[in-house]
């Protein structure tokens, strides 16, 4: 181990008595695999770890999301001095320890704002996302219905807030800080396991996307996918009455 760092809330936000603690743990190189093939011994030096695991369901595997027996929850995200930019993602830290000068240089550049690659990586999705919901609905398949209303709700409205507040998108984490005069309309996309009631929610999630979206792919000189508006779009305002029409 050649340093520790600090990320997440007591750096970036505000943190509180039910704030886990995101740990950077810098290694030198060469040792990640034999420092993490005994990662039990360290957590255990920490405190009394009651639970631990690795996090491939975040797309971290050199993530250990511990819980100890005081209920703190602590996220250790091991690398290798080398590595350790990537790993970081630009995220803000404030160094704790360091016994090799490097560490404080080793987290990468901040996190600086791309709100034109953003923009055009949800104008390309959306539209796709919003057909997918409109399909489990009509076949009532609801709960996934669901699922993905909660998805287009983190991965597109809370995400274009965050590109017009530039700030880095955490999906919903603090969303009540950006939501602002659209909170009512965004409460109303959490829908009950109901065809008009997921549908609803649908077609308000969508055109929420349109009210926030546009003014900023106009800024940004993006592109808008109008093919793919102009099928989509009819269809949603058909709802439930909407059948697909395959040629013959």
């Amino acid at each position: 181990m050649l340093g520790m760092a600090i990320t997440g809330s007591f750096v970036e936000g505000h943190p509180d008595e039910f704030s886990d603690l995101d740990l950077r743990v810098v290694l030198g190189d060469g040792a990640f695999r034999r420092f993490f093939s005994e990662r039990g011994r360290f957590l255990e030096r920490c405190g009394d770890p009651v639970a631990a695991f690795t996090g491939e369901h975040v797309g971290e595997p050199n993530l250990v999301i511990t819980l100890f027996d005081d209920l703190v929850h602590v996220d250790f995200l091991f690398a290798e001095i080398g590595e350790m930019p990537e790993r970081n993602d630009g995220r803000a830290v404030r160094v704790l320890w360091e016994r090799d000068p490097r560490v404080g240089d080793a987290f990468g550049p901040p996190y600086a704002p791309d709100p034109r690659a953003d923009l055009a990586w949800l104008e390309d999705r959306v539209w796709t996302w919003a057909c997918y919901t409109q399909s489990k609905i009509l076949r009532g398949e609801l709960y996934e219905a669901l699922s993905a209303l909660s998805w287009m709700r983190e991965w597109v409205l809370f995400r274009v807030l965050a590109v017009r507040s530039s700030i880095r998108d955490r999906g919903a984490r603090f969303a009540e800080d950006l939501v602002g005069e659209h909170g009512r309309r965004i409460a109303s996309t959490v829908a009950r396991p109901d065809p008009g009631a997921a549908m609803d929610a649908l077609r308000t999630t969508v055109d929420l996307y349109t009210v926030l979206a546009d003014p900023l792919l106009a800024r940004e000189g993006v592109p808008r996918s109008n093919r793919a508006r102009a099928v989509v779009i009819p269809a949603l305002e058909a709802g439930l009455d909407w059948r697909p029409d395959h040629p013959s």
